[in-house]
């Protein structure tokens, strides 16, 4: 599903953590959002990650659910037809560094900041996220500033 009536989604380490790991503390949330995705219910197409979200996310289930359950996470995303990887190019790696020294007064970290380069590269205005740094950085957070579909 994409074209009009769609909205791009990029997808953050916390929301593919919290979906991948049943005992992750925002799991039924996360759950609830991809849910409604593949349902049709939040019109979100495409989505998109990044290979920096992949490395967090994989180190994360690593270390909280083991190495079997990170390899799983890891090619789930990467075989998912509806979620696209991005890598920033050079002159995206020197705006993600420069705005990452621009925010000195933030502690919003570096991969937050390549998500942001790439998402404004796309004009995407929405982060499935749980963490409040992209509303800093000027991104709508799902599922915290949009309507969900009663169950």
């Amino acid at each position: 599903m994409s074209g009009p009536g769609t909205t791009p989604l990029f997808v953050d380490t916390g929301a593919f953590f919290a979906h991948f790991v049943e005992n992750a503390p925002r799991h039924e949330r996360a759950r609830a959002v991809m849910d409604a995705i593949a349902a049709g219910d939040l019109r979100f197409r495409p989505m998109y990650t990044t290979g920096y979200v992949l490395g967090e996310l994989a180190t994360l289930v690593l270390r909280k659910a083991g190495h079997a359950q990170a390899v799983e996470t890891l090619r789930r995303v990467r075989d998912s037809s509806t979620v696209t990887v991005l890598h920033p190019d050079g002159s995206g790696f020197e705006t993600v560094c420069a705005e990452f020294g621009r925010f000195d007064d933030q502690q919003i970290s570096f991969v937050d900041h390549v998500t942001g380069v790439l998402a404004r590269e796309r004009n995407v205005d929405h982060v499935f996220a749980f963490d409040s740094d992209f509303r800093t950085l000027g991104f709508s957070l799902v599922p915290d500033d949009v309507d969900l579909p009663s169950p």
